[in-house]
């Protein structure tokens, strides 16, 4: 099984209660994992993050909530590392469906040929993405445009190293980070209907307003016109290794299930 971590502040324990129940529930063992609160005090990593850069492609500062919760996430990649095996990453503001016992199977079976597999998702709209395959209950998804999130996901060492050898430099909040696959090289896949889903607590990153003076919106439509050639050409260069890492993942998927 799986190791999952749940990211947790140490200051909501009622959450952390109420999903202690659901995976009681389901009978999945975890382990809570300190988050990083980025309000309470300035962390070593903040070092990373680049304000200058940061307002130039996002018209607003990270604010201290955002750059905890990259942290918390930043951390566990490093825990992925040092354990030398994929994990489980789970935000404890979430909703968990029956499936979810089911979907870590799949993740089991396919996440070394498939290293990051997103298993929630916050928003589908204006981001295509396709079904590329069929295991058990769900559709395995390549997503064109990442969902955004991190509500819950598996990850392999090969991508937990790639994520940390390109976050030399903080500027976007780790969920856009993690969906820019054509700058870091780790394809955005899933398994669809998604089996955890956010809850209904008010959001502990609070997020400052944009900057809308002229010249800001014009250097964040330029820097979003780049990205989408950026992505498209990264398209084109892998489109046979994905399909390649694709068949790989289902063909592991159909032998560990017969």
């Amino acid at each position: 099984m799986l190791k999952l971590f749940v990211i947790n502040l140490a200051s909501s324990a009622t959450r952390l209660e109420q999903v202690k129940q659901r995976l009681d529930e389901l009978s999945v063992n975890f382990e809570r994992f300190d988050a990083v609160d980025g309000r309470a005090a300035p962390h070593s990593l903040f070092s990373r993050y680049d304000d200058n850069l940061r307002k130039r492609f996002r018209r607003k500062e990270m604010s201290a909530g955002e750059k905890g919760c990259f942290a918390s996430h930043f951390l566990l990649w490093q825990k992925c590392v040092e354990l030398n095996e994929p994990i489980v990453v789970l935000e404890d503001d979430v909703v968990i469906d029956d499936s979810f016992v089911e979907a870590l199977d799949i993740a089991e079976k396919i996440i070394h040929e498939i290293p990051y597999l997103r298993l929630a998702g916050t928003s589908l709209k204006k981001s295509p993405y396709k079904a590329v395959g069929r295991i058990g209950s769900f559709d395995l998804t390549d997503h064109e445009r990442g969902p955004t999130g991190t509500l819950c996901y598996v990850i392999h060492p090969q991508a937990a190293k790639a994520l940390i050898a390109n976050a030399g430099v903080w500027f976007l909040a780790v969920d856009d980070y993690i969906d820019r696959y054509w700058a870091h090289g780790v394809d955005c896949f899933s398994l669809m209907p998604f089996p955890v889903r956010v809850g209904s607590s008010p959001s502990d990153i609070q997020r400052n307003d944009k900057d809308r003076r002229v010249w800001s919106i014009i250097l964040r439509e330029v820097f979003r016109r780049v990205e989408i050639i950026r992505r498209g050409r990264y398209h084109q260069a892998v489109s046979n290794r994905k399909l390649q890492q694709i068949t790989r993942g289902l063909l592991s998927a159909s032998k560990r299930t017969a």
